[in-house]
């Protein structure tokens, strides 16, 4: 019988380690959103330790043992260091990286203690009894009994004590995970601990690594069926202690998950019965607030109950990686708050008194009954809705909303002015002149009964604030002139209607030798000023930009052969001239590449290319005849 078992366990242990193995992959693929994949590198070093039995059992050859006793070594390692992770991501937190890799010093010079065994046989020892080959035991070697095995046992045993002992800080809907991690963790952990270290049981038999065999469906069920690597650490007592306000946490299925004592009340269900049911399907409103705030904060204030009003705040629950995993709601009764609103509204001086010292224009439109086409007139406007739409001394109140073009009456009357119009809210945004020059105003319109009122929100400040970042982004920060994207912009735009045009492409011939001689400030102050110099010989309407280095482009729109050869000679003859940089004379020429609209294409990068060819031709020209010949190397210039 016995020989029986030493003839198949080996088999078993294989194929369970292979099932832990497939496992661990399932696992970490069906948990790339997920915060816990520490899951799956605890399957797999099981796995690795089913796989160490396997080959370490009842064999004789010393290779074989050898990568038995190495898998046991690093799996027996490094599971208690994967363990202590997935307690810190269940509890308090993801632990600190660094702790992680002190914890895994231990391991590691375990793992390689037993891949360099036959150096030094500090991991076991190959001794012959009676003509037959024998392995000693990892608890005759000191470094086992007196490093490997109490830092294993003991951050392992840490690890299960400290999950247990947060058992009461978990949400209800997930203890039964936890729990059964725990026991599938602990039984095989109170076997190895019995045999190894209580010395119940031949040594040298695997009960650890069978007993991990006999928990395979258990494994297989906390990790396929229950995803207990889906769990979200919620610390339940913490988050819902003193609360008032009623608090529900949904999964992602929008069922729920945990509820405190004031949510308990507000749905009449005790937590257990709640557990699991879909939350508000009889109260469309709530229910539509809830589909809407999967994604995005939302706050809405409803009436919930005959007699009593509730501001849902809605938000997603996210994990430490952002992941979504669900939504948690608070529910503040603000009844109390309504009827104070309501007394107010029933106040007008106060509400006069309040909108007409708003910094906002708002004014209010209604139908006239006295017109035939019911057109709608302003029935009320504050001083700052007259200051924005410049009104002077005529009022607002009365003016029929077809007069008031700075609001874009079409769309307002779209919105509102039809049978069949939306009657929803709107707001856009529009431009109006000042006294102190362009300003811009965003118009909200919302529904008020059969009327509607404007709101009018001075965004002139932010307006140039968007359009500072946007002129910077397109700008070279060193010249100040165009980059490649705002040169791409312009560019097109300016050569779009044009029938002639040309390109022209420069650099500096010695800007390298003269960056390297005098620095990289020299260099940039001599870019600079090269900027400068081709900008002051240029049109309003013609493009400079720098592309990158010392490399300059400059689309010159609706010009001619010959007006395009004196703007290149002139561009040349004055980046010839002498520079003074840091207080030194600096002659640093310039080489150009011309190409010409419509002989060599319409296209703005492909003139661009056919100019960085023509300029690339023209340095072959020799210096002095370049020199003393300027129309002829501005000819040359020209791409064929």
């Amino acid at each position: 019988m016995i020989g029986q078992l030493d003839a198949v366990l080996p088999a078993v242990l294989g194929f369970s380690a292979v099932l832990y193995l497939w496992l661990a992959i399932r696992v970490s693929r069906a948990s790339e959103q997920s915060s816990n994949n520490a899951i799956s590198y605890f399957l797999f070093l099981i796995g690795m330790m089913v796989a160490g039995s396997a080959f370490a059992y009842k064999t004789t050859d010393p290779n074989i043992f050898g990568i038995g006793r190495t898998l046991t070594f690093f799996s027996a390692g490094f599971i208690p260091v994967v363990f202590y992770s997935i307690y810190r991501d269940f509890t308090v937190g993801r632990a600190n990286v660094l702790v992680l890799i002190l914890f895994s010093i231990v391991p590691v010079v375990s793992t390689v203690l037993a891949i360099t065994n036959e150096v030094h046989h500090m991991a076991w020892a190959i001794v012959e009894v009676d003509g037959v080959v024998r392995f000693t035991d990892a608890t005759e070697h000191a470094w086992f009994n007196r490093v490997h095995a109490p830092f294993a046992y003991g951050l392992f045993a840490f690890s299960i004590i400290a999950i247990a002992g947060r058992l009461p800080s978990i949400a209800l809907a997930h203890r039964k995970k936890v729990i059964l991690l725990i026991v599938c963790a602990a039984l095989p952990f109170a076997v190895s601990l019995s045999n190894v270290v209580l010395k119940i049981g031949p040594p040298d038999f695997p009960f650890t690594s069978l007993s991990l065999v006999i928990l395979l469906p258990l494994y297989w069920w906390a990790s396929m069926v229950l995803r207990v690597y889906e769990f979200s650490p919620l610390a339940y007592q913490t988050m819902f202690d003193h609360v008032r306000d009623p608090i529900i946490v949904l999964d992602k299925s929008q069922r729920i998950i945990s509820a405190n004592y004031p949510a308990q009340k507000l749905l009449e269900a005790s937590e257990e019965k709640l557990i699991g049911q879909k939350l508000w399907e009889d109260i469309p409103d709530a229910k539509a607030i809830l589909d809407r705030s999967r994604e995005r904060d939302l706050t809405q204030t409803l009436r919930m109950k005959s007699d009593r009003y509730y501001e849902l705040n809605s938000a997603p629950l996210t994990g430490p990686s952002g992941q979504n995993q669900g939504t948690v709601v608070v529910c503040r009764d603000v009844t109390e708050r309504k009827r104070a609103l309501r007394a107010l509204a029933d106040s007008e001086h106060l509400i006069r008194s309040l909108v007409e010292h708003s910094s906002n224009g708002i004014l209010r439109f209604a139908r006239d009954p006295r017109d035939t086409d019911l057109r709608y007139r302003c029935i009320f406007a504050n001083r700052a809705a007259e200051r924005f739409l410049q009104s002077g001394n005529s009022t607002l109140v009365g003016m029929p909303l077809e007069k008031l073009g700075l609001l874009n009456p079409e769309k307002l009357l779209y919105q509102f002015g039809g049978d069949h119009s939306p009657m929803t809210s709107t707001s856009y945004e529009t431009a109006v002149e000042g006294v102190d020059g362009e300003a811009w105003l965003r118009i909200v319109a919302e529904p008020v009964g059969s009327d509607f009122s404007v709101t009018l929100v001075d965004i002139t400040q932010r307006k140039h604030n968007e359009t500072k970042i946007l002129a910077d982004a397109l700008r070279d920060p060193l010249t100040g002139i165009l980059n490649r994207r705002g040169f791409e912009r312009l560019a097109a735009e300016s050569l779009a209607d044009q029938v002639l045009g040309a390109v022209l492409y420069l650099d500096l011939n010695q800007f390298k030798s003269i960056n390297d001689r005098f620095g990289h400030q020299a260099g940039d102050a001599l870019l600079k000023a090269f900027g400068h110099r081709l900008e002051f010989c240029l049109r309003p309407e013609d493009i400079l930009a720098r592309l990158g280095g010392d490399e300059f482009v400059i689309v010159l729109p609706g010009v001619s052969v010959e007006d395009a050869k004196h703007v290149a000679r002139r561009l040349v003859d004055t980046a010839g001239e002498a520079y003074i940089i840091q207080g030194q004379e600096i002659i640093c020429a310039a080489s150009v590449g011309i190409a010409l609209m419509p002989e060599h294409g319409n296209d703005l990068w492909h003139l661009v290319s056919v100019a960085d060819q023509a300029m690339y031709q023209s340095k072959q020209i020799n210096k002095e005849d370049a020199a003393n010949d300027k129309t002829a190397y501005i000819e040359a210039s020209i791409a064929t």
